[in-house]
């Protein structure tokens, strides 16, 4: 008799203490490093995940690093980091055609072109912009440039031959402010809120990208498929946490501004503009879109010639979201 109760004792101790421990790695939670791409609201979905505890909700230790597509590739390829979140596909795509273990797209909320081309006010209409200089913002090769020349073609204006542009050495859209102030160059391109900057300081607008109508992978998960292979697990709380973080931003406009604005550098007013701007572009289902990337496919081909024959299914793979969608995380 006291032998089965010491048992049982034994047995329930031992229960105990796999139960802790347990509920203390659910605590610590798997550990991520994400890196964030872009300073915009289609781009900050980590900043609502981070305030409302979403990630460690899912059972999540994720660490935000701030950087730039191309350095993210250099990343996840090193092993020092597993995702890239708010990112375009283009340099990932890329890297993946010159023979880099392949990454996918598992998940895009943005899939337009999110800027628009603010010009000199003597400039009123798009032909009047060549023999103009334009500035891109950012490096070249970077999304701002990318989006920029892609518009220009689509508009019979030959970003080579029409137009000069120039570039900066990191995303910053207020040294095109500065240069257009200065008169060196005549337009640029802006995402929001700093159109509406361009416009207080006496800029016109000659054209939204998004009215275009070009399908474009903006924002969005990437990961080497090899991590998608063998930590599918932690794929899927990330993005039910992006998912729930998406719900916050359309159901929770003024908490949203107030995490967004520290963020975004911007004054109220400039960040709820942004908000209101990336409300109507952003989508509902994150699912990614083969349309998406033909269409980088078709931006990098004269760079890397084997996009020209590229198929655009192989960098995505919708089965994360349609897991989200049964889930009832996304529609």
């Amino acid at each position: 008799m006291n032998a089965a109760r010491i048992s049982l004792q034994t047995l329930t101790l031992t229960l105990l203490i796999l139960t802790f421990g347990i509920s203390q790695g659910l605590a610590q939670g798997a550990k991520m490093n994400v890196g964030q791409a872009g300073v915009n609201p289609g781009a900050g979905l980590f900043v609502i995940a981070e305030k409302e505890n979403l990630y460690k909700k899912h059972g999540l230790d994720v660490s935000i690093v701030k950087t730039n597509t191309t350095a993210a590739v250099q990343a996840m390829l090193g092993g020092s980091m597993q995702m890239a979140t708010g990112a375009g596909a283009a340099a990932f795509v890329t890297a993946t055609l010159e023979g880099a273990p392949p990454f996918v797209l598992v998940g895009s909320w943005v899939n337009v072109f999110p800027y628009k081309i603010m010009a000199q006010k003597d400039i009123k209409k798009i032909a009047d912009l060549k023999g103009k200089t334009g500035h891109v913002g950012a490096p070249f090769g970077t999304i701002p440039d990318t989006a920029l020349r892609f518009a220009l073609n689509r508009l019979k204006i030959d970003p080579e031959k029409d137009v000069k542009l120039v570039q900066h050495s990191s995303a910053d859209p207020a040294s095109i402010l500065a240069a257009m102030e200065k008169g060196d160059v005549q337009f640029g391109i802006f995402a929001p809120p700093f159109d509406l900057i361009a416009e207080k300081r006496g800029y016109q607008m000659l054209l939204a990208l998004p009215a275009l109508g070009i399908p474009w992978q903006q924002n969005g998960e990437l990961l080497p498929r090899s991590y998608l292979k063998t930590n599918r697990d932690n794929v899927v709380r990330f993005m039910r946490a992006t998912a729930e973080a998406m719900r916050f931003f359309f159901e929770q406009k003024e908490k949203t501004i107030s995490y967004m604005a520290p963020y975004l550098g911007r004054s109220r007013e400039e960040t709820e503009y942004a908000y209101n701007m990336y409300r109507n572009w952003v989508d509902v289902s994150p699912r990614p879109k083969v349309e998406t990337i033909r269409t980088t496919l078709e931006a990098i081909k004269k760079n890397t010639p084997k996009a020209a024959k590229a198929d655009p299914a192989s960098f995505i793979d919708t089965s994360i979201v349609d897991q989200l969608i049964k889930e009832g995380y996304v529609k």
